[in-house]
């Protein structure tokens, strides 16, 4: 069995940073031979978790982008990692549409893409870091 693919970034405070981290999933991914289509949707939960990370966060956001040839069920696994605050995921309330089209905040739906998109996420969170654990495998198998 081939050896996994890693990929580490810090990522700058700076704006569109965060497709420093879909770059590297798009490689990883392509080298697993991951499809297309599921490659966008990390990518798309990939962006979620570091926007959050970038405006919650403090210092700096570290990515880190695992590909698991496993020859069978092939994945990728990322980790997303800020210095901030710190919170409670199972204080942040799930979205709902309805509520949403009616406030003039439509932001908040991050976390839901993140674990709809993506078919195991582990959120540890304590003050000084917050980790954000991401596994998809090929064709959600």
């Amino acid at each position: 069995m081939a050896e996994p693919v890693r990929v580490r970034l810090v990522l700058p405070r700076t704006p569109r940073a965060e497709l420093l981290a879909t770059r590297a999933v798009e490689e990883a991914g392509q080298r697993i031979a991951f499809p297309r289509d599921t490659l966008a949707e990390v990518k798309l939960a990939v962006v979620e978790a570091c926007l959050n990370a970038i405006e919650y966060g403090t210092g700096e956001v570290e990515v880190e982008v695992i590909a698991h040839p496993n020859d069978a069920h092939p994945w990728i696994e990322v980790a997303v990692v800020d210095h901030g605050p710190g919170f409670d995921p199972s204080q942040v309330p799930r979205p709902v549409l309805e509520d949403k089209l009616r406030s003039r905040r439509k932001r908040g739906w991050g976390l839901e893409l993140v674990r709809r998109l993506m078919d195991e996420v582990e959120i540890t969170s304590q003050p000084g870091m917050t980790r954000v654990r991401m596994i998809r495998r090929r064709g959600g198998e």
